[in-house]
């Protein structure tokens, strides 16, 4: 076998990253210059999320204290920490940048981000210039991406793919592995998904390695990446105690018709996509990598870093498959994630089809080994794979303004609540525009929003719309709430804040001393 990185010449960022930048700008326009939501539930608590995590830091306040779902014991640890964002996005923000355009800029970079990283773990593993370049660009125009664009925290899986370069030069004896531990932390603090994928994709390395001369090196290995994840746990264990646990039945299963067509908005072969595949599902590869890669496996020069690769395209492409085999919408079968489950932490995965980027970047380095010394080919494919996932602009939705909650900020507040109140997550877009309008003020509120809500919050916001019931009146005091913003809706005990000929935003201010 060839030894992986023998007469290569590596990737030289500053030469391909503007060729990056440029795919991930086209794949996510027009977000890259616009203040404009994609949508209006996850982009804005994200958006806000990061102006959070900031402005706690500079005002010497707990990031990690969230001020939402107020008066609730389990209301925090709902959500990723967007830590690693949030430290990107300070420099815009002390510049007074909107929180959505912050956001959009940032997944942008992300996306392009991960195809450099991609890029380096394809030249780390025996890729040539070119074939590392193929690579990169194939990742960043993975239907993947377009089925989570709305989830910010997703496109960070470039701190996970250089993890796993620094975990390969550790254990070829290239550098000392403290840059692993410090991805392996940035990782948790930008995605829990990732970085638990990231955990099992170290440890296929390490089993890997067992039985490679590289194994000398696997106890340096190792220890870099539990430093990693012991700096993370102070961060892990808030969140620990609310994580939610499924059931296996009740864990998404993935339909095997998402690892055979594009993802639905591609304006080419959107058609292809069965309409029973789950919306968050787009593994299709794009044809040049399926062939590209299946030409590597059957006529490449191979290394021994492959069985890893193939190792992790396998464990995962089987692992995003869910609890049962489903094909075009029939469950013919259990699938091997039953017995994925039974690994810690694993019953918190909601959507096991997340974790299918990690089956996805060896396919794209596999095909990039192959195209390397086979320029015009590789061109071509990449060119290919472009036309096949092209798409209209993304659609933006106007953000409205909300003058009352300049109001709000003025009024110095210690709790507020917003009614009507949403529960059972039917609404949410009402909940995180609240949330981004608090941007200017930060005010502990119960509102909140999260996939999964804390314990009895339906019940209590069942009794707040009832207000002003005496149950609503006496929960408003154990609450501690000292305003309530009436959203569309006038009572006689309200002061007009915000009225501008069709809407009406009313307050009332209560001693709940």
């Amino acid at each position: 076998m060839k030894k992986a990185g023998k007469g290569n010449s590596g990737i030289k960022p500053i030469i391909v990253l503007p060729l990056f930048l440029l795919f991930a700008v086209m794949v996510t326009w027009p977000l890259a210059v616009t203040p404009e939501p994609h949508d209006h539930t996850d982009t804005l608590f994200n958006s806000w999320l990061i102006a959070w995590n900031n402005h706690a830091v500079s005002s010497g306040q707990n990031p990690l204290d969230l001020p939402i779902f107020a008066g609730f014991p389990d209301g925090n640890g709902r959500n990723d920490l967007l830590l690693t964002q949030s430290m990107l996005a300070l420099p815009m923000q002390i510049c007074g940048m909107n929180a959505v355009r912050i956001h959009n800029i940032l997944l942008v970079l992300f996306l392009a981000f991960a195809g450099l990283t991609a890029s380096l773990l394809a030249a780390e593993t025996g890729a040539k210039f070119c074939g590392s370049v193929f690579t990169g660009c194939i990742v960043i125009l993975l239907p993947y991406f377009q089925s989570h664009i709305w989830h910010l925290q997703l496109f960070s899986v470039g701190l996970s793919i250089l993890a796993i370069v620094y975990a390969l030069r550790v254990l070829k004896g290239k550098c000392t592995g403290w840059q692993m531990a410090v991805l392996v932390l940035l990782q948790c603090l930008a995605s829990l998904y990732h970085w638990y994928f990231l955990n099992l994709a170290l440890l296929i390395l390490a089993t890997c390695t067992l039985f490679l001369p590289e194994r000398k090196k696997l106890l340096r290995m190792t220890g870099w990446w539990f430093a990693g994840n012991l700096a993370a746990l102070p961060f892990l264990l808030p969140l620990f105690k609310n994580a939610e646990v499924w059931s296996v039945d009740s864990i998404a299963s993935t339909d095997i018709a998402a690892f055979l067509a594009p993802w639905g908005n591609s304006t080419l072969l959107g058609w292809m996509r069965f309409c029973g595949v789950h919306p968050e599902a787009a593994l299709w590869p794009g044809l040049a990598v399926l062939a590209g890669s299946i030409w590597f496996l059957f006529k490449g020069k191979k290394n021994k870093w492959d069985v890893f690769l193939l190792t992790c395209t396998l464990f995962f492409a089987l692992f995003t498959l869910g609890p049962a085999l489903v094909v075009f919408g029939k469950a013919l079968a259990p699938a091997p994630f039953r017995y994925f489950a039974m690994l810690p932490g694993c019953s918190s995965i909601r959507l096991p089809a997340r974790a299918g980027i990690f089956a996805l970047v060896p396919l794209a380095i596999f095909a990039g080994r192959k195209l390397g010394d086979k320029p015009l080919l590789a061109i071509t494919g990449i060119l290919l794979t472009a036309a096949a996932v092209w798409h209209l602009p993304l659609e933006t939705m106007p953000l409205g303004p909300q003058p009352w909650h300049q109001w709000i900020a003025e009024g110095n507040f210690s709790r507020v609540l917003y009614l009507p109140i949403s529960y059972n997550m039917e609404r949410p877009e009402v909940e995180t525009q609240r949330l981004i309008g608090s941007v200017v003020h930060f005010t502990s509120s119960v509102n909140g929003y999260s996939t999964t809500l804390p314990d009895n919050h339906e019940e209590y916001a069942s009794i707040l719309n009832g207000w002003p019931s005496d149950r609503a009146k006496s929960l408003l005091r154990e609450l501690e709430v000292d305003c309530i913003i009436l959203e569309d809706c006038q009572t006689y005990e309200a002061d007009t804040v915000f009225f501008d000929g069709r809407r009406s935003v009313s307050a009332v201010m209560i001693n709940c001393l």
